[in-house]
This record gives C-alpha cells, structure tokens and sequence, in this order.
C-alpha cells in the first residue's frame, strides 16, 4: 500500500492586485536553493532564509520553507518574516521546549527565533509573509471582499472560468453555507 499526502497552501493578494490577470510560473526543483545543515535539510521554496533566496516572484513578501529535521534534530528559526507559522505534515514536534502535535499550525511570535526540535525525523513547513488585513476564503477563493467570493461560486456554477489545459472533469462547488 502506498500512502500520499501533500499541502495546498493558498497565498492571498495584495489588495491592489486581488483582480489581476491569472499568472503561471514553474521553476524546477534544482532552481530552488537547498541547505544541508547539520541536522536539517531547508528547500526555501519561497521568500528568502538562512542567507538564500528562492526565484519565485512574489507580490508581496512572502516566506514558505519545506524543511526535514534528522531524527533528534534541531534547527533555530530565523526571524525572516513579520508573520510566521509553522506545522508538521507527519510527527510532533517541539517549538521552543513546547510540543506542538502533528497537524497543528502553530503561529510564531513576531521578532522570535524558537529553537524547532523533533524527537524522530520530520518534515515541516515554514510560512508566513507580510500582513495583508482580512480576506474571506471560501473553498478555492480568497478575497477581501464578501461580494467578490460569492460573484466567483457564482462564476464556478455557471463554468465561466477559464477551462485548465488537458483537464476535461469538472468539480461541483461545495454547498454553500446560508448567512446566520
């Protein structure tokens, strides 16, 4: 049996670019710079960290880490953005002497820099970015505005997006949720 999991991570808009054009970018794997550090390996997939930084263009400052801590590893964070949250996709770790269970997204402290600690070997992410205020997300939309989200379910229904190449299956909206 082969077991798969993964993340899908959202990154909202600044305001001033919530309605530009939808943007594509690919960068391989090895255009991605990777530390091997004593007890981590660190693929800064977005922003920049420990003194490297990623290609991927960004519209406001923004940091995503993929890092897989040695059994008993450690790794201080460093303060890369003013916003930052961590969270193990597979065991428990530990945030400066605190434990943190698998799954959990654990929101750091601006200005810290807590010493990242797993017991067996881990693999974690690192996100966070600038503040950008308020945004509503409901299933694969985010935006400031209410309105904005509920004209894109609308948009979904009726298939007015945009048909992604090669993909021939259309996936229903959600039930949308009445207002209390």
């Amino acid at each position: 049996m082969r077991r798969s999991h993964g993340l899908q991570l959202w990154c909202a808009l600044p305001a001033e670019h919530e309605e530009d054009a939808p943007a594509f970018q690919h960068h391989a794997a090895h255009e991605l710079p990777e530390l091997n550090l004593p007890e981590a390996a660190v693929r800064v997939l977005i922003g920049s960290a420990f003194g490297v930084t990623s290609p991927v263009a960004t519209l406001s400052p923004t940091l995503y880490l993929d890092i897989a801590l040695a059994s008993g590893g450690s790794l201080v964070l460093p303060d890369v953005a003013v916003e930052r949250a961590v969270y193990s996709t597979d065991v428990d770790i530990e945030l400066g002497g605190t434990p943190v269970p698998a799954g959990t997204l654990a929101v750091l402290e601006p200005g810290s820099q807590p010493l990242l600690h797993a017991r067996q070997g881990a693999r974690v992410v690192v996100i966070g970015g600038a503040p950008l205020g308020h945004r509503f997300i409901v299933w694969n939309f985010v935006s400031s505005r209410r309105e904005r989200i509920v004209q894109a379910q609308d948009d979904w229904e009726a298939q007015r997006f945009d048909k992604v190449p090669g993909e021939t299956e259309f996936i229903p909206l959600p039930p949308r949720q009445s207002k209390a």
